[in-house]
């Protein structure tokens, strides 16, 4: 991608959104763009690299929206054939992907999937299918050369064309089949910068996309209205008094932006306000909260008045029913969620290579009873007579049964489950929130609890594998050392590879196992040597 003895340079820039973006060009072209910690290519990189990422292909009308900064939803998705669970293959859950135009496989944007390929089928192919972080004609685009797409031809056009003019004996319905695609193409070739360019100044939230054209002054006060309603609805219903000090930030999120109504946007860049803490002073000088900075550059939500009048008569819609929990603070610890997986083995590869999978494809428990049903379903191994049997065929004896069961032909379902398992490799997947999962191989080691004899008939509590569920060992030695008042360190385990252990004064075991269990919210399971903690002693 990058030519060899070319100087590449770097380029700062600023998003809409107040991100900073790291650009890389070649030859006066961008062709990555590193954002969120994500390093994304342009469309010019596309243009050259089309298979580069999974492409979406929608109809050239929907562009002009997703120049606006609009995201791509999945009913303007053009697929070939019928949507099954095999049409987006097995994409993740914001991966990258790029998205074109019927009738030229060249991409136009690049972006996030807001779904995996699983959830798209599920979805009946409702809701939003790509989130565009880059589009052609944006600034970004206007950095390089702000050439057009080349000409890379469409077999999902070229199809649709071929079966609009197939059908000769449909007659009207022929002849408006082959008018909406003679349609289509006319829009393909009148797709150029000059009529589909995003108009300037706008934002994508957060992108490197241009913009929208500039509310009028009635939508900036629909913009107010809508905002002091949300705001209303979420101070009289859903904040309590418990929930504070609250972070103004977590207050617009999590309890206003639920009161706004289904289809409509509550940005207060679009209002008058322009900023959040402007709005908020705005309630503040009514009387109905009281803001403070706790923190520097933080704002909260320190007071809110239940009593004042003009919660009185507000009426809170019926159709918000839950608003999530309040955002927790930065750098708190979020609690990663632990499945537990198996690796395709050389052993158990027969069973799962029609269905797609490879050596080494690690699969949770609930995917492996499905892909073993569906193996048992596609070859008719079910015995009709016992349903809770399963036929052995040649593959299924060979891989499952010893030398001393080579006369059995049967096995019950969760018997045959089980020696699947057994066959296959361990492994483990951790999600911490915010970030893309981390699959490791072999069982996941729990957190280690042990109490050692030191000199002087004194004791000490080790904590062992902090770092494997993603917690600090010197945070947490820190917050051990001010809450029990003892001392406590962090040092190397005496095994290489293993880590950091933190050591603790005196047996500790009750309270690091309730810090472990409650604030950190690891499940008990993955917490060994509960039982060590001292045995409460009879007065």
């Amino acid at each position: 991608m990058v030519p060899q003895k070319e100087e590449m340079s770097m380029a700062k820039i600023s998003t809409h959104g107040g991100q900073t973006a790291v650009v890389y060009c070649v030859q006066k072209n961008p062709i990555f763009f590193d954002l969120y910690g994500k390093i994304y290519p342009t469309v010019y990189t596309m243009w050259k690299y089309p298979d580069f990422l999974p492409l979406f292909t929608t109809w050239p009308p929907v562009f002009k929206k997703l120049a606006g900064g609009a995201d791509l939803m999945l009913p303007g998705v053009v697929v070939k054939g019928q949507v099954t669970l095999s049409t987006f293959g097995k994409m993740a859950k914001g991966a990258m992907c790029a998205v074109s135009l019927v009738g030229n496989r060249a991409p136009v944007a690049v972006g996030n999937a807001c779904l995996s390929g699983e959830d798209m089928y599920l979805s009946a192919m409702r809701g939003k299918g790509v989130e565009i972080v880059h589009i052609l004609g944006d600034q970004l685009w206007e950095f390089g050369d702000q050439s057009s797409p080349p000409d890379l031809g469409d077999d999902v056009f070229t199809e649709l064309l071929g079966e609009a003019q197939q059908d000769d004996s449909d007659g009207e319905a022929e002849e408006a089949s082959v008018s909406q695609t003679a349609e289509v193409a006319q829009g393909v070739e009148d797709l150029t910068l000059d009529n589909c360019d995003p108009e300037p100044g706008g934002d994508n939230s957060g992108g490197a996309t241009g913009g929208m054209e500039e509310e009028s002054r009635d939508s900036v006060e629909v913009m107010d209205e809508r905002l002091r309603t949300c705001c209303l609805c979420a101070l009289k219903s859903k904040v309590k008094k418990s929930d504070l000090p609250l972070l103004t930030s977590a207050f617009f999120k999590n309890f206003m932006q639920p009161f706004c109504p289904a289809g409509q946007s509550l940005d207060v860049k679009k209002s008058s306000f322009k900023k959040l803490s402007k709005f908020l002073q705005h309630m503040q000088k009514q009387g109905l909260l009281k803001t403070k900075e706790l923190s520097k550059g933080a704002d909260s939500i320190v007071e809110i008045d239940k009593s004042h009048p003009g919660l009185k008569d507000v009426q809170v819609p019926d159709i918000v029913t839950e608003v999530p929990a309040p955002a927790r603070q930065e750098g708190e610890y979020q609690p990663p969620k632990i499945t537990e997986m198996f690796s395709v083995t050389s052993a158990v590869l027969p069973i799962f290579k029609s269905q797609g999978y490879n050596k080494s494809h690690a699969l949770s428990a609930p995917d492996v009873r499905k892909e073993v049903t569906e193996y048992v379903k596609a070859n008719n191994l079910q015995d009709e007579e016992r349903k809770s049997h399963v036929l052995l065929d040649p593959d299924l004896a060979h891989i499952l049964l010893t030398k001393q069961e080579g006369d059995l032909s049967h096995l019950k379902w969760d018997d045959l489950f089980s020696r699947v398992v057994d066959r296959m490799q361990p492994a483990f997947q951790l999600e911490f929130p915010g970030k893309p999962p981390v699959l490791r191989k072999g069982k996941i080691e729990p957190i280690k609890l042990s109490v050692e004899q030191r000199a002087s008939n004194k004791k000490a509590t080790i904590v062992d594998n902090l770092e494997d569920f993603g917690i600090d060992p010197a945070a947490f030695a820190h917050t051990v050392q001010k809450s029990v008042s003892c001392s406590s360190s962090v040092i190397p385990h005496h095994q290489k590879n293993k880590g950091m252990q933190v050591l603790v004064q005196g047996n500790q075991i009750a309270f690091i196992a309730d810090l472990l269990l409650d604030k950190y919210k690891v499940p008990r399971k993955y917490v060994q040597g509960l039982e060590k903690a001292p045995k409460n002693k009879r007065r």
